[in-house]
């Protein structure tokens, strides 16, 4: 039964020789169904693209758990030991972390002043995977910049800055011996790197600000930092990369829920070219359903040739905007052509990453809307009278 339902649907949207009128809407209302297919694809996908890429370059940057002090941990190595045996963490390092004041020959500019223990920090960050020039062994003798840092100060490699820092102010100079890129412009344009000795030694210190901590699964964090918690008393803070970027990455999954509801709706529009094109369709083939009743056609089966005719615009409109949507998608990705201000967005491309649930729930959705938009005209045609039909034709 369906195959001949479905074979008399097709017949009804008309091609261009017997039907010119009835191919033209039916063609158009299928180049709206895929660009809306196309555009919530695309919007979807370069929400997706922002918040991973984002994602990754923060939590290369940053350790994926922490445990800060209040406002010290003076017994760090203590606390490392206390908690490295749970089997989930693959890296501990400590750190301190300061506001300073970065001096060069021409500029000066406020950031941040990170210590860290080289051979710790490197199993705990990416910090090793993001040096563009220089080397992160020579942090003993000098200090790594991030690049934009390093652009606003106008050093590079083996140039001189001065630090100053502490409560009460102290001024030393270093050499700059790495620049870093995080991709990540709020982390490049304020950060700078020396090893730990030398800024305990800068200010004093018997103790550090924090630890790093670094697992495999990054969304197991949660359970992991509760088990450190049980482990340590009061006085320590553990929190989590969620925890910390938690504002940032809810506010992009709210704009994409807002963007894909918003997009949405033009399929939603595209769905009632649908719904006329099925009613012109119905009033332009009443002969032919009065003749498909008189040979014994039920009710119920020209309701079905109807909704076959309603879903396979549907489907053609989904097939052509999933088709053009993921070649876009490809050339976006692969070429990047589309340049945007780093400094607003914290990446340079615009970059677009499609997932399956995505490409599920948008299927479903023109399947869904197609299926209602063809309802009413399909119940309109079961209800027609074969013998009226005939006669008014």
């Amino acid at each position: 039964m369906i195959s001949y339902n479905f074979f008399l649907a097709k017949k009804f949207i008309g091609n261009k020789k017997e039907d010119k009128f009835l191919w033209f809407i039916s063609f158009f209302t299928v180049v709206g169904i895929s660009i809306g297919v196309i555009t919530l694809l695309l919007v979807i996908g370069v929400m997706n693209g922002f918040s991973n890429d984002l994602k990754r370059k923060i939590i290369g940057a940053s350790p994926i758990i922490t445990i800060e002090g209040r406002p010290y941990i003076y017994n760090y190595e203590e606390v490392i030991n206390k908690v490295r045996n749970i089997k989930e963490i693959k890296g501990i390092s400590p750190y301190i972390m300061s506001q300073v004041i970065y001096k060069s020959n021409r500029y000066i500019i406020g950031g941040i002043l990170k210590g860290i223990d080289i051979k710790r920090e490197v199993e705990v960050t990416n910090i090793k995977n993001f040096i563009k020039k220089g080397s992160i062994e020579e942090i003993e003798d000098g200090i790594i910049l991030g690049k934009e840092l390093a652009n606003e100060l106008g050093v590079d490699i083996n140039d001189y800055i001065f630090i100053i820092a502490g409560l009460v102010p102290q001024q030393r100079i270093f050499k700059v011996v790495g620049i870093v890129e995080y991709g990540v412009y709020s982390f490049d344009v304020s950060m700078g790197f020396i090893s730990l000795g030398n800024l305990m030694e800068i200010f004093g210190m018997k103790g550090v600000h924090g630890i790093g901590i670094k697992i495999d699964d990054i969304y197991k964090s949660p359970q992991i930092s509760k088990k450190i918690k049980s482990l340590l008393n009061e006085n320590y803070n553990v929190s989590t990369w969620i925890e910390k970027n938690k504002i940032l990455f809810s506010a992009i999954a709210l704009e994409k829920k807002a963007m894909a509801i918003i997009l949405s709706l033009i399929i939603i529009v595209a769905s009632f070219n649908i719904l006329s094109t099925l009613m012109i369709s119905v009033y332009r083939k009443v002969k032919e359903i009065g003749i498909l009743k008189a040979i014994g056609l039920t009710s119920k089966e020209i309701k079905k040739i109807f909704l076959y005719q309603g879903i396979y615009i549907g489907i053609k409109g989904l097939l052509w905007g999933m088709s053009i949507g993921f070649i876009l998608a490809y050339f976006l990705k692969k070429y990047n052509f589309i340049n945007i201000p780093e400094f607003v967005y914290d990446i340079s491309k615009l970059p677009i990453e499609i997932s399956f649930f995505d490409t599920v729930w948008i299927f479903l959705l023109v399947i869904c809307v197609s299926c209602i938009a063809s309802i009413y005209p399909a119940e309109r045609a079961s209800k027609l009278n074969p013998a009226e039909a005939i006669r008014n034709e």
